[in-house]
């Protein structure tokens, strides 16, 4: 009876030793699976994160040298309107050193030629008007041969407008127009100045 029950316990311990391997061989693979689908899980995660930070430094990179490039054409056009403005103001100082009372009186006695017989209107700033008044209501409304009305203008520094037929025929010799059409003049090239620096 003894042996029995020896024997009976041994199943039952051997049982018991069985179910625990048979459990903890389903928790291990579990617990395997578990893992790789986590290490699975992660890998998939850090593939994306890798590539989506891929895109990201593509896409940033891409915005600055977009950037960097802006900031380049607002640079050269910054530079070139200051280069523009600053020929324009040399310009205008050069035009109005040359444009004296004597080169005044020397272009209106040669247009005088071109429109003899037509009265005038001659527009000056008020210190060149008050200083040529005499010589163009004198010796220019001579060779003109006509009437000749002598005004002082605002928007005129040096230089003079001079109009026929109440406006419909003009000749712009004031500074700004000198300057200004100087300046389309030099403009090309000045354009191709800066570009050449921009190469070099």
């Amino acid at each position: 009876m003894a042996e029995d029950l020896q024997h009976l316990i041994n199943k039952i311990k051997a049982e018991a030793v069985d179910k625990a391997k048979a459990e903890a061989s389903k928790i291990e693979s579990e617990a395997k699976a578990k893992a790789a689908q986590i290490l699975k899980e992660a890998e998939t995660e850090a593939k994306a994160k890798l590539e989506k930070a891929d895109k990201d430094s593509l896409a940033y990179a891409e915005r600055s040298e977009k950037t960097l490039e802006q900031a380049a054409r607002d640079v050269v056009l910054t530079v070139s309107e200051d280069v523009k403005k600053a020929v324009l103001g040399i310009l205008g100082l050069n035009v109005e050193k040359a444009l004296t009372p004597e080169l005044v009186q020397q272009i209106l006695l040669t247009l005088a030629n071109g429109y003899a017989g037509k009265a005038a209107t001659v527009s000056l700033s008020e210190n060149d008007a008050k200083k040529l008044n005499s010589f163009i209501t004198g010796e220019f409304q001579k060779k003109l041969g006509a009437g000749v009305n002598v005004q002082s203008e605002d928007g005129i520094y040096s230089g003079f407008r001079l109009s026929f037929d109440n406006g419909k025929v003009s000749h712009d010799w004031s500074k700004a127009a000198i300057a200004e059409a100087l300046s389309a003049i030099l403009r090309p090239a000045l354009a191709k100045a800066v570009q050449n620096a921009i190469k070099d």
